[in-house]
Order: C-alpha cells, then structure tokens, then sequence
C-alpha cells in the first residue's frame, strides 16, 4: 500500500500568477477576438505578408516544436510509461520519477478522472460518497490513500469529513459539464509533489476528456516529477505561507532551499516577473516600453526556470507589434514581421505546455498564418520595435 504523500494539490489550477495561468485581461483576447481558427486571407493581403515577412511568411503544413516522443523513429521503448511511483526523500510519502530521460513538450502522462464533482457549496461530502460507491473497491483504496490537507487543517480553516477533505486536497479542475465547471480526481496525478520550480505542466483535454502532462523541460532519468500548486511569482516566505495554510507542508524543493544571496535574487527576480505582469497590460498605448517589459520578463523566467509563463508574454509582445504602425513602401502597416516572429515563439511555448491542438496553441498558429485577423491590427501611431531575442 501507498503512502500518503505530505504534498498535494487543490482544486483550484496549479499554474496561476495571480488568478490564471493566462492573463484574462490580454492573453484570453485571441478567443474572444477570433470567431474562426482558419486564415482569414485576401490576395492583396497575402502580397503585403510576402514583402514583408520573408521566411516567417507562414507555418509549415506540419511543424513540430520539442515532441520528441512523438517520433515514430525513436529507440526508446514506449510501451512503458516514462515514470514510476516511489518514495520522495524530501516528503513523508511518495512521487512521480522519471524512468528515462524526458524531452521538453514531450507528453508525460494522460489520465482520465477518476469522477468528477461539481463546484461548492454543491459538492458534498455525501456527494463524493455517492460518487465513490461506483468506483471499484481498489480505486476506493487508493482514493483515501491520498492526503488530506483538511484533517488538522491550519487556524482559521474548518475541518472537513474525510472523503470530502480529500477531494479538496487533491482534485483538479476538468472542463464543464452543462455549463458547469467540475472538479475530478486522477489518481496518478495526485502522486505528482509540488516544486516551486515545477517541471510538470497539465492542460485538460476536452475532446478526450482527460488530463495531459507535459515536461516543461528536460528532465532527467531518475529526476522527481512535479507541478506547482501555488502562485510560484511570489518570494519564498509568500510561497512558504500559502503553502503551509492551503496544504499544511514545508515546501523543499530546490528554489526553496537557496539561501543567502542567492534566495535574495530568486525573490526579487520572482517579484519582478509578477510585478511586469500588471506593468505590461497597461502598456497598451506604449507598445516600445512594452515590448521591453516583456523582454525583460522573459530573461527573468529564465533565470528562475519558470518557462511555463512565457507564451503569454510572448502573446503580449505578438499584440504590441499588431498594435504598432511601421512605414513599408510607402503605406502604413502593422510590424508584421516582427509579430510573426513573437507569435511563433507563443505558439511554440504553448505546444510545449498544453500541446499543438489546444484553444491556445491553434489560436496562435492562427495568427501566424495571418497576424491581421487580430482586430487591434494597426490601431497605434507609428513604433519602431523588435522581434524575440
């Protein structure tokens, strides 16, 4: 029998700065923006994108990021999952670890749930009862195997019967059902151990209706699978308080165990990064200015290893240059050149953490195919900017 693990999810998304792993506010407008995923397309405009994008001129038929795993010449063997369960050295139970070296983008893990319940106050303890009782008596064992933040929950929070203690603690978000968001258990994922440096991202599949992981990275062959559970912008004492409050754990992970100078660093880079969040979105009449937020930003998610942002400051650096009017031939036009490029770069960041055929990856691929579809095309004066470093 497993041990319970220390470190566990909520509910709620696992990915977020501040509410989304998006920003609603800019990163969600090529949803709202675009009634269609095809090419919107003239034979005058096609002319104007051939003079001035050159070899970024279009997506290939089928282009390919970092999907090493989906190779059908590879001399791995696949016919065995890339991880195994066992003890976590820095927890009191177990995790998720890489049997063989795991390419970035590469898909990880793909889990249905185990059942799905609707949100509170809807969502039960004896709604979570009814649901289990359908589960084989296996699945019912895993099930209160797994942690249970609300058993001797943190002051100030309530505790709860244990089938809905674990349910809180464990569950993840999975699409709507009649227009109503649930949750759902995956039995598996629950393995997965919180890093502030996570190198493990989820994207829910609706059409499948499953839960795909993928690396964020490479990661190496015996190296410990884990996602975030937390805001991870924020410094160690802010990670380390809503941590303790939310799961009732100490986190161990490597960002978290940096001392001295190098802690200072890490918590003011990761400031910084959520602090350039806010400062790009007002940015919309300057795009120079923002274009170099952005930039910034993305050398700072390097430097922390939190690659998991970098497709929507890659979109904000997309819209900036949709936004602004350059001088070619004679007419005014939006930087398209320099917007392809930076929708490349979000398309390819995006196929890496939620796949090719996500809402996300084939709104961008969209608009790399056709970057005047976006409706702020050329709203702005004239701007000189740049393209991706």
């Amino acid at each position: 029998m497993m041990n319970p693990r220390m470190q566990s999810r909520s509910g709620r998304p696992a990915s977020r700065p501040t509410s989304g792993s998006y920003r609603h506010s800019r990163s969600s407008l090529y949803m709202v923006h675009t009634p269609s995923l095809e090419p919107i397309t003239t034979p005058d405009q096609e002319e104007d994108e051939d003079t001035l994008c050159g070899s970024l001129d279009s997506p290939s038929p089928s282009p390919s990021p970092n999907h090493a795993h989906e190779s059908s010449g590879s001399s791995v063997d696949e016919s065995s999952p890339p991880y195994k369960v066992a003890s976590a050295p820095l927890t009191d139970g177990v995790g998720l670890f890489a049997t063989r070296p795991i390419c970035k983008g590469s898909v990880v893990l793909c889990e249905g749930p185990m059942f799905t319940q609707p949100p509170l106050p809807t969502r039960t303890n004896s709604t979570v009862m009814a649901a289990l009782s359908q589960c084989t008596r296996d699945e019912q064992r895993q099930y209160f195997n797994l942690a249970n933040a609300y058993k001797r929950p943190a002051a100030g929070k309530r505790a709860l019967l244990p089938a809905l203690g674990i349910f809180e603690t464990n569950a993840l978000p999975c699409g709507k059902a009649r227009g109503v968001r649930r949750a759902g258990i995956f039995l598996l994922a629950a393995r997965l151990n919180h890093s502030c440096r996570p190198n493990i991202a989820r994207s829910w599949e609706e059409a499948a209706q499953q839960m795909t992981f993928r690396a964020l990275r490479e990661i190496a062959e015996g190296e410990e699978l884990c996602m975030n559970y937390v805001d991870v912008l924020g410094t160690r004492a802010q990670r380390a308080e809503e941590l303790k409050s939310a799961f009732g754990f100490d986190c161990m992970c490597e960002a978290c165990a940096l001392v001295g100078e190098e802690l200072v660093e890490s918590d003011r880079r990761r400031a910084a990064i959520r602090r350039l969040f806010e400062e790009v979105g007002i940015c919309g009449n300057e795009p120079t200015l923002g274009l170099r937020k952005v930039k910034l930003a993305l050398r700072l998610l390097k430097e922390e290893e939190l690659v998991h942002y970098e497709a929507s400051f890659c979109f904000d650096a997309f819209q900036f240059c949709i936004l602004a009017v350059v001088l070619m031939l004679g007419r005014q036009v939006s930087d398209y050149m320099n917007a392809k490029a930076w929708i490349r770069k979000a398309w390819e960041a995006s196929c890496n953490t939620s796949g090719p055929d996500s809402p996300a990856s084939r709104a961008f691929k969209m608009y790399w195919a056709n970057p005047r579809a976006h409706e702020l095309a050329g709203m702005l004066p004239s701007a000189t900017l740049h393209g991706p470093d």
